[in-house]
């Protein structure tokens, strides 16, 4: 995908996010920092910044992630995996909502990452909303799912925003 289209798709996933009433009634969101073609978070960080909201980014540490808060003033830095996270102060233990990542996803909330289970290990041990965010191409109808497995609450993609189990 060209720059140009990573960016409007992006754009039309994070309006959806942003839209949801899930986002608005947040006090306090944890996103992530974009790596390689994902679905860019921008928007939603800026929105939620604004808006008065705790913004909290994701930092690997060992088999787990944990959430720490992010601010203008805080840096950004190069992780395991090349992905830029927040060094490690401030952590966050009470999220509202939680913005996943996925390789793809499929229309029960079933989410098909890297192959870490960061987030899964995340949503066991701290159970949160969770909002995957994709391209509309990243759907499929089914995805084989284990028992470590944790599904998403939601999807958002450019064109919808799906809601499982409620």
């Amino acid at each position: 995908m060209s720059e140009a289209e990573i960016i409007k798709l992006s754009t039309g996933a994070q309006v959806k996010v942003m839209k949801s009433a899930r986002f608005l009634s947040a006090h306090s969101v944890g996103a992530y920092h974009a790596f390689g073609s994902e679905v860019r978070t921008d928007s939603i960080i800026a929105e939620a910044r604004r808006l008065g909201k705790r913004v909290s980014l994701p930092t690997i540490e060992g088999d787990k992630i944990s959430f720490y808060e992010f601010s203008a003033s805080k840096y950004l830095v190069k992780g395991r995996f090349g992905i830029m996270e927040p060094l490690p102060y401030g952590k966050t233990t009470d999220l509202d909502l939680v913005i996943v990542p996925g390789v793809a996803f499929d229309r029960i909330g079933c989410r098909l990452g890297y192959g870490k289970a960061y987030y899964d290990r995340f949503l066991a041990a701290a159970p949160t909303y969770s909002i995957g965010l994709a391209y509309s191409f990243q759907l499929t109808d089914r995805i084989p799912q284990h028992k470590h497995d944790k599904k998403v609450d939601a999807v958002a993609t450019e064109n919808d925003f799906i809601v499982f189990g409620e």
